[in-house]
């Protein structure tokens, strides 16, 4: 049960993250796309600016995920830090890009994203054992 709580907590906390920060971003993007038409020079850079803010919050939103899935799991061993967390980051990135999909395939941005949350939320685990480990030898 507590596995099942881990997995949940990490996942609602991601979605809930995430479609805040898209609403943001739509604010954003628009703000932005009205600046552009008195600057024209801002319409070469829109798409770089979209991936060089949005990755790195992303992958924060991830990491952050992964570790409360550890901190809610509370497991000892690295094999199951790990397994939780894939677990929260298939679902989670398996969840962002299939609705978006339709009839095509999925690209290398899309494979790329899928590794990058794998990676992020696996990375938030490991730090949370780590950083528990680190507290016990202190004591």
């Amino acid at each position: 049960m507590k596995s099942i709580k881990a997995i949940l907590a990490g996942t609602v906390f991601i979605v809930i993250v995430i479609l805040f920060l898209q609403l943001l971003y739509i604010f954003v993007a628009v703000a932005y796309n009205a600046m552009a038409d008195d600057f024209p020079v801002l319409n070469d850079i829109a798409p770089s600016f979209r991936y060089l803010i949005g990755i790195p919050v992303f992958i924060s939103v991830m990491f952050i995920g992964g570790y409360i899935t550890a901190s809610i799991a509370g497991e000892e061993t690295t094999l199951n830090v790990v397994l939780h967390c894939l677990v929260v980051g298939l679902i989670t990135a398996i969840g962002m890009i299939y609705p978006t999909l339709g009839n095509a395939d999925i690209t290398v941005t899309g494979m790329v994203i899928v590794v990058l949350a794998l990676g992020a939320t696996v990375g938030g685990g490991l730090y949370r054992q780590k950083s528990i480990k680190a507290e016990v030898k202190k004591l």
